[in-house]
């Protein structure tokens, strides 16, 4: 990495968790005295651009195995009628965000400077992705896009002169598991070269950003091939890999989950499914292999400041669970290593593709209103979004535990009474059911 380019993403770090650091100082501050005059907007807005995907990534939520979107138990993704036709199922096309509404809602949130993520299905899909990302960066707002890599080569150069700040692509491990978790033939060497062709422009252009990130997630599919696969990436121009731990939702806590949603919001709560599996079983049909995994992550813990400074890639590690914890992880899912309190609903919001407005990015369930009907603020501080504040603030939901909302921005501490401070506050709100 050159001086130059550090020193640029030395200060894009700096933006980025300075704006972390604002929003969290608010959010306790709202929390320690809840009112309506300081509950601050939200830090990160994910925008779910498209729930289309040309992957079928087995362990997704989405079109996985036991993800919610799978149509008829396709094995394969054609990114074709098929998958269209189960949108049109689902949300329905034409109700899908244009990029007229996008900019609406960008003018409205610019003031108070969240960070935008861009997500799906696969963002890439989204006809209108760089229009949209120029848009974002014309606000003078922080950019991230996660994907699946498959588009990216074609993207590269026009992503760099857009302007965006990172870009996070997920990969399973070396090409072969890759491709097999993926349900793609190629597409590891799709991805890398995705991966490559934006660090080219970004060379080629004189450009720090965007920062080049790839998610590593450990799950049942790929336990026993992490440090091929961390070898595997370490041969590519990433700034950044995370390794990370699945997601996962055992049927008794999704049935609790259920009976929750539909008793306090009158929802189905039924999203769980998507992430269906029993960590527990496969703490001890894999406790072998977990042994062998936590002393390899210790030595990355140990030796990550050296392999840094020696131009690897910086390892990261969300969940940060500590690597002899990671076995506890899959057996006893009510453990929360510190992380007894979810962010999201002070701190967080996702916009779905047909504008409906969410707190649980993976779990859908529950919406505060649509944004092509009412104004974000509206939204962000009306009655809905308050009975699930209130909720959050008593205590976590039975999925929070094991979701990376609850992960991803760090442990949280609850501030004395929050719960029933906030609760008094809500107090005036009549009962509802959620539409």
């Amino acid at each position: 990495m050159s001086f130059r380019r550090g020193l640029k993403l030395a200060g894009f770090a700096r933006r980025h968790l300075g704006r972390m650091g604002r929003g969290r100082r608010e959010v306790m501050e709202h929390l320690s005295a809840p009112g309506p005059g300081n509950l601050p907007m939200p830090t990160f807005v994910q925008l779910r651009v498209t729930n289309l995907c040309n992957l079928r990534c087995k362990m997704c939520g989405q079109w996985g195995d036991t993800g919610i979107f799978r149509a008829l138990g396709a094995p394969t993704a054609t990114d074709g009628e098929k998958e269209r036709g189960r949108i049109r199922e689902l949300i329905g096309l034409s109700r899908q965000m244009a990029l007229s509404d996008y900019v609406r809602l960008l003018d409205e949130l610019a003031p108070s400077r969240p960070i935008i993520s861009l997500f799906g299905g696969e963002p890439l899909l989204y006809p209108d992705i760089l229009p949209l990302i120029r848009e974002v960066k014309g606000r003078g707002l922080t950019c991230s896009l996660i994907t699946n890599g498959w588009r990216l080569e074609e993207v590269a150069r026009e992503l760099v002169e857009a302007g965006v700040d990172s870009i996070m692509v997920s990969i399973d491990g070396p090409p072969d598991v890759h491709d097999r978790i993926r349900g793609q033939a190629g597409s590891f060497e799709r991805a890398a070269a995705g991966v490559r062709a934006v660090a080219r422009a970004r060379d080629e252009l004189g450009s720090a950003a965007p920062m080049l990130l790839a998610i590593l997630p450990i799950t049942e599919r790929n336990l026993e091939d992490i440090a091929p696969g961390l070898e595997a990436l370490r041969e590519l121009p990433l700034d950044t890999v995370n390794i990370g731990l699945r997601w996962f939702v055992s049927k008794e806590t999704g049935a609790e989950y259920e009976k929750v949603m539909s008793e306090t919001f009158g929802v189905s709560g039924s999203s769980w499914k998507g992430f269906e599996f029993d960590g527990a079983d496969f703490a001890v049909s894999k406790g072998r292999q977990l042994t062998q995994l936590v002393k390899l992550l210790k030595g990355l813990r140990r030796r990550r400041f050296l392999d840094s400074a020696r131009g690897r890639p910086w390892i990261s590690f969300v969940p940060d669970v500590p690597a002899e914890g990671v076995p506890d992880y899959f057996a006893d899912a009510g453990k929360t290593f510190g992380h007894d309190r979810c962010p999201v609903a002070w701190y967080f919001a996702q916009v779905e593709p047909d504008g409906q407005v969410c707190f649980c990015g993976d779990f859908p369930d529950y919406f505060i209103g649509n944004v092509r009907k009412t104004s974000f603020r509206e939204i962000w501080t009306g009655k809905l979004a308050g009975r699930f504040r209130e909720k959050l603030a008593r205590e976590p939901l039975p999925i929070c535990s094991r979701c990376c909302g609850n992960y991803v921005y760090g442990a949280w501490t609850r501030p004395p009474h929050s719960g029933r401070d906030l609760a008094a506050s809500s107090d005036a709100l009549p009962s509802f059911q959620n539409r």
